[in-house]
């Protein structure tokens, strides 16, 4: 996904929905009080900046004065609306999959961003090669990729079956379990759960326009031509409808599952 341009107003269009999960997954972490204050930490896939400044405030007026944040994004747009932000955080280009810190991070962090990357378990021994002994992975996933909003994508792109499937591929997380395994080598610390966030959604199509800024991407990008992706779209929207219909007040509900796991690495 690296390759590809992403919108951060569209993205933004559901903030709110987005950004709960990555609150929830800071307020899960350990803080000065635990004994736990960072000077290094890096969110990995920070988009628009929203939740990396979340986590900086988190961790403000922490025991270490000099903590140094670094918010990583491949888009150029994601990036350039980062850094028209007002905190101390260091906004770079790069890719997940072959980014490497300068130095060993404290915090780990990453929202909603590591899908897109493949091989997750090579991935998170990577990741965890960064992490300095007792510093700390915090990840959070979509999980979503079974629900009836992602499976009514290959439904509607029947006509073009191996464009859709290729493109589908691009977002693949593994097993709870798998993951367990992944960091178990080299933490001593591993917490893992799962939660389904019910969305309330207005205005006409939302779920379209949910899935439409995030996961239909590369699917929209792999069809052949404007024709099939209008006819693609039409299809695809009647399906969610009919999955996903309006309450009598025009609200829609969405639910969404999203994994976490907050890993400690052990100490020397």
């Amino acid at each position: 996904m690296s390759n590809t341009h992403w919108d951060p107003a569209r993205y933004g269009l559901f903030g709110n929905e987005r950004q709960r999960p990555a609150i929830d997954l800071i307020a899960r972490l350990p803080k000065a009080a635990d004994g736990f204050s960072p000077r290094h930490i890096v969110d990995l896939g920070c988009g628009p900046g929203n939740v990396t400044a979340l986590l900086a405030a988190a961790y403000a007026g922490t025991a270490t004065d000099d903590v140094k944040i670094v918010g990583i994004d491949s888009s150029d747009e994601m990036i350039d609306t980062a850094q028209k932000r007002d905190e101390n955080i260091d906004w770079q280009k790069g890719d997940i999959a072959s980014w490497e810190p300068e130095e060993k991070v404290d915090l780990l962090f990453s929202n909603a961003a590591l899908h897109w990357v493949p091989d997750h378990s090579k991935l998170f021994a990577r990741l965890l090669s960064f992490v300095r002994p007792g510093g700390l992975l915090a990840i959070q996933v979509p999980n979503n990729f079974l629900a009836p909003s992602h499976q009514l994508i290959g439904e509607a792109g029947l006509d073009w079956p191996k464009e859709v499937a290729k493109a589908m591929h691009a977002a693949r997380i593994m097993r709870p379990g798998d993951y367990f395994d992944a960091m178990a080598p080299e933490c001593d610390d591993i917490d893992l759960w799962q939660t389904q966030y019910c969305h309330v959604l207005t205005g006409e199509d939302p779920v379209h326009n949910w899935v439409s800024s995030t996961t239909l991407r590369p699917v929209m990008a792999a069809l052949p031509d404007d024709e099939a992706r209008a006819k693609f779209t039409e299809k695809y929207k009647v399906r969610l409808s009919q999955v996903y219909p309006p309450r009598d007040d025009g609200r829609t509900l969405f639910p969404f599952n999203r994994l976490f796991m907050i890993a400690r690495k052990r100490p020397a």
